[in-house]
């Protein structure tokens, strides 16, 4: 019996060796329920249906998805510095949609980015931007101040900037929860197809 454990324990430490590809590259995609993919399974989200198109194009990266529900641009700097632990190739931060449903000060939203940002680039960490947007709940003024605060931090630290991320997806009930805020499956595939570009491109150069 004891031989029995013995020869399945190296078994199982074989095929988990085999698994884990030294050279396979991390890129981390930092958000909240958007990126965690509310409502939908997980296999089902986009961050899992990017990793599909990398494998379809043979790149070796691996797709890890950070998102985590309600999360603010705030919760930033804490969970990049928790992510640098598994030492990502690539970190993703799309952050910030809370921060517009609740309506929070603009400013405060830049700052938290630029934290988190920083703090990775000073960490030799490569960082990127992605947009998210408001709906108009809060009047045009908010919404615009909101939207350029992203091209203003991407601008300041001298990263790429990527889509706006529900582009084609925001707004519309047949891509869309119930809620009208998170995509549904066929939302996903949409944003998936949006954002693959920007992601090969960035795991290219």
């Amino acid at each position: 019996m004891k031989l029995l454990c013995t020869i399945l324990t190296i078994i199982s430490f074989s095929f988990t060796a085999l698994a884990a590809d030294p050279t396979l590259k991390k890129l981390v995609i930092l958000g909240d329920s958007l990126t965690e993919g509310y409502g939908v399974a997980q296999s089902a989200a986009f961050p899992a249906l990017l990793q599909k198109k990398v494998d379809a194009d043979k790149l070796n990266w691996k797709i890890i998805s950070s998102g985590s529900s309600g999360s603010t641009s705030a919760s930033g700097l804490q969970r990049i510095k928790w992510i640098a632990k598994d030492k990502p190739d690539i970190v993703l931060v799309l952050l910030g949609s809370n921060d517009g449903l609740r309506g929070l000060k603009v400013e405060d939203t830049k700052k938290n980015l630029n934290d988190t940002i920083e703090w990775a680039k000073k960490n030799n960490i490569t960082v990127a931007l992605g947009q998210l947007h408001v709906p108009p709940n809060y009047g045009k003024d908010y919404e615009k101040k909101f939207s350029a605060v992203y091209g203003k931090v991407a601008t300041k630290n001298k990263i790429q900037l990527g889509p706006f991320l529900l582009d084609k997806v925001a707004g519309n009930k047949d891509l869309n929860l119930a809620d009208g805020i998170h995509p549904n499956e066929k939302g996903h595939q949409v944003v998936a197809d949006n954002l693959y570009p920007f992601i090969k491109k960035l795991i290219s150069e």
